[in-house]
This record gives structure tokens, C-alpha cells and sequence, in this order.
């Protein structure tokens, strides 16, 4: 017998700064796309969304979901508060989404997971195990058997090495694995047919600059093109884009799980290309790689750690779009500016920019001739 799906949905939808706001705004857009689609979902029952914006509270409110407020403050906890609305809501088979994620998801994507997770006992089907963007398992009451993360990526692998769920992972696309976290994904998602109405509409209204992530899409059609990716690359990531693309790649895996292991806040991360940037400087090193590829794609947090830095969201976020002017720390300003002058693109971002986002860039490349 089917068991109806309870669907938490958490968002923010709160910013400090504009440039922050521009990443929120986007998560609610695809929110409510995401909303839309599991409306019309048969196994899907209750739908709550967690967030501590009134404004967005009473924009859902119309579609029939309970809302939750609550404030994201020093005392907020993700893992206990989604522990306790499982509990509130009565949930058998939960389906946690973060906000920003899941935004080129169809209706038939999200019944698939809801079908198995209602009908499979003992379960969880995430996006990604070590660091999941939303998760469905049953029973609902395994969340209290695992000690609530405070961040949502270490719920689906709680589950599975503590409540000794059975882990079902997705496979990895841009569906799958693009979380909206920060500008550039933006600039990736923009590109894909997938995205959904809402989206489009903000993203048509905000008409950021595509033109780098264009030129950078088309080389991945060439067969002649280099590029260059670094940072957090996965082993699956290089394999998809040596079968799914004809040009030519160099990539720099550095830092995987700096995050999830405590390097990073220990301060030991350490980059082979951060070595090279410190030695010769940011234009020096935007030289070299303009010598050895027609575009880079980078993971800029790990060259961060490598240099101790803990910006704050602005400088990062405009770090990401190429824009020097806003930003206070005087190295990230530099090494934007030596990035936007550049010879050749250059895309920088963080984590979601060298997995989801390739992904993203590869499916809806250009064509070959």
C-alpha cells in the first residue's frame, strides 16, 4: 500500500546585502517552480515550507501548503527543526528540499523518487550521499536515530551510515546536482532548456552578463578547444565530460571534502594552484593559463583556503561575477580584477560551479557540426 510523501521544503528567502538578494530572489523562483510541479504529484500529501521570510510565507501561502516560520538566528539548528516539523507532521516518508535546489527537476523526476521512497521500506534516495540537496526516506522517524546535522548536506549520509537506511543516489545531471548557491549558478542554469517558468522570469528581468558562460559553452563543442576546470572535481565529473564533450580537458582535482573534514576550517587546505597564484601573482597566473587553454572554469573557495581567507558572501558573490569595485578584501579584489582582464573566459565559483553547473554547460552545449 502507497504512502503519501510529506514534502519539507526549507528556504531562506532573507538577504544581508543586493548582491545576496540576488541569490535569494533566484532560490525563490525556483521554489516556486519546484512547488508547482509537486502539486500535481498523486503520492505527494502535505507540503510545508520552512521559512523565516513573512513575505515569502504569504506569497505560497496560495498554494495550498502549510507554512512554517521560523527565525534563522545563532539558536537555529536545520537538523532539530527539521526533526521536530517530521515529528509535528506526522511524517512516514519524508521528502526534504533545500531551497535553491532541484530547479530543473520535471513532475516525472520527483514522482519517481516519491513512488520508490512511499513504497520501499528502509530507504533513502538523495542527490548526493556526501552532501545532499534534498533527500526523501522511510521511515520518517529514522531522522531520530541519527544526531541532527546542523547543515542539511550530512542528512542523507546520517541516514545511511547511522540509521543504517539502504542509500539509493541519483544519478548525477544537471537536474540532480545544480543547487543555486551562488551567482554563477545563475549564469549556468540560465542557459538550460529545463528551467523553469519562474526562473526564467527572473533571470530574463535581471539580465546578468552570459556573455563569458557562452563563449565558454561553445568551446566545449570544438574538438580543437582546451579548457581547464579546477578545484573539488569529482572522478564522475572527469568521466562525464570526457564521454559527453569532444573538446580537449586539463583538469586540477584539488580538495575534495576540505569542508567535510575539517581541513578547512583547520587551515590545512593546500592547492597546487594556489602555490603557483602566490608565486607569480594573479596576472602572471591568468597568463599561464591562458597559455595552456582557451577558457578555465574554477573553484576559487579552494584558492580562498589556501590562503586562510573566510571572505564574506559579497566578496564572493562579486568575485563570481567578475565585478573588482564592490569588494573589500584587498587580495580577492586583485585577483578579480587579473580574472576579468584576462586574455581568455574565466568562470569562478564555488563547488556548485565544477559539478552541477558543468553539468548544466554540457547538456545544453551547442550541437557538433
Amino acid at each position: 500500500m502507497t504512502t503519501s510523501v510529506t514534502v519539507f521544503l526549507f528556504i531562506k528567502a532573507t538577504a544581508e546585502s543586493q548582491i545576496e538578494k540576488l541569490v535569494a530572489d533566484a532560490q525563490c523562483a525556483v521554489a516556486v517552480d519546484t512547488l508547482e510541479k509537486l502539486r500535481s504529484i498523486p503520492e505527494i500529501g502535505e507540503i510545508i515550507v520552512a521559512t523565516p521570510s513573512e513575505e515569502f510565507a504569504a506569497h505560497v501561502e496560495s498554494f495550498g501548503v502549510q507554512v512554517e516560520t521560523d527565525r534563522v538566528d545563532e539558536d537555529f539548528h536545520w537538523g532539530k527543526t527539521l526533526a521536530s516539523l517530521v515529528e509535528k507532521y506526522r511524517a512516514h516518508t519524508p521528502l526534504y528540499i533545500g531551497g535553491g535546489s532541484g530547479g530543473l527537476m520535471s513532475v516525472d523526476d520527483w514522482r519517481a523518487i516519491a513512488q520508490r521512497a512511499a513504497n520501499e521500506a528502509r530507504i533513502v534516495i538523495t542527490n548526493n550521499y556526501y552532501s545532499a540537496d534534498f533527500a526523501a526516506w522511510s521511515p520518517g522517524d529514522a531522522v531520530n536515530e541519527i544526531q541532527p546535522p546542523s547543515l542539511d548536506n550530512d542528512l542523507a549520509y546520517r541516514l545511511g551510515e547511522r540509521a543504517k537506511l539502504q542509500v539509493v543516489p541519483l544519478n548525477k545531471n544537471a537536474a540532480t546536482q545544480l543547487d543555486i548557491d551562488t551567482p554563477n549558478d545563475l549564469l549556468t542554469i540560465g542557459l538550460h532548456p529545463a528551467v523553469g517558468k519562474h526562473l526564467r522570469a527572473f533571470l530574463d528581468n535581471a539580465q546578468l552578463d552570459l556573455s563569458r558562460v557562452t563563449r565558454t559553452q561553445a568551446l566545449l563543442a570544438n574538438r580543437t578547444s582546451q579548457l581547464l576546470v579546477a578545484g573539488r572535481v569529482s572522478a564522475s565529473m572527469a568521466l562525464f565530460l570526457e564521454r559527453s564533450t569532444p573538446c580537449q580537458w586539463r583538469i586540477f582535482s584539488e580538495e575534495r571534502g576540505m569542508r567535510a573534514s575539517g581541513r578547512d576550517e583547520r587551515g590545512l587546505v593546500r592547492s597546487l594552484l594556489g602555490f603557483h597564484l602566490e608565486t607569480v601573482g594573479a596576472e602572471k597566473f591568468f597568463d599561464t593559463l591562458a597559455s595552456l587553454c582557451d577558457a578555465a572554469i574554477i573553484d576559487s573557495r579552494v584558492l580562498f583556503a589556501h590562503r586562510h581567507l573566510r571572505p564574506a558572501a559579497p566578496d564572493r558573490f562579486y568575485s563570481d561575477l567578475l565585478e573588482p569595485e564592490p569588494i573589500r578584501d584587498p587580495w580577492i579584489k586583485g585577483f578579480t580584477q587579473a580574472a576579468r582582464d584576462a586574455s581568455i573566459p574565466i568562470l569562478l565559483g564555488g563547488h556548485s560551479l565544477v559539478s552541477g553547473g558543468l553539468y548544466a554547460l554540457a547538456e545544453s552545449k551547442p550541437k557538433t557540426d
